[in-house]
């Protein structure tokens, strides 16, 4: 798929692009799989501790340091 086509963020779960934000701050709900996310601060995969941007339609849901994804299902 080419970038001017990218329908939206890839859910962590099915990998579809259908992750969209909730009217609570920082939580996600995938409207392909219905899966719910939250965007958390500790990075799952390397533990490292970033600034998260809860407010902001633009918020960043990648690690800086390992690239994975700061997104915790719940």
């Amino acid at each position: 798929m080419s970038d001017a086509a990218q329908l939206g963020t890839a859910c962590p779960n099915c990998g579809e692009p259908w992750l969209r934000p909730t009217n609570l701050p920082g939580r996600y709900r995938c409207v392909y799989c219905l899966h719910r996310f939250e965007l958390v601060s500790v990075c799952p995969n390397c533990g490292e501790h970033s600034t998260i941007v809860r407010m902001a339609s633009t918020a960043i849901v990648m690690c800086n340091v390992c690239g994975d994804s700061m997104l915790r299902e719940i």
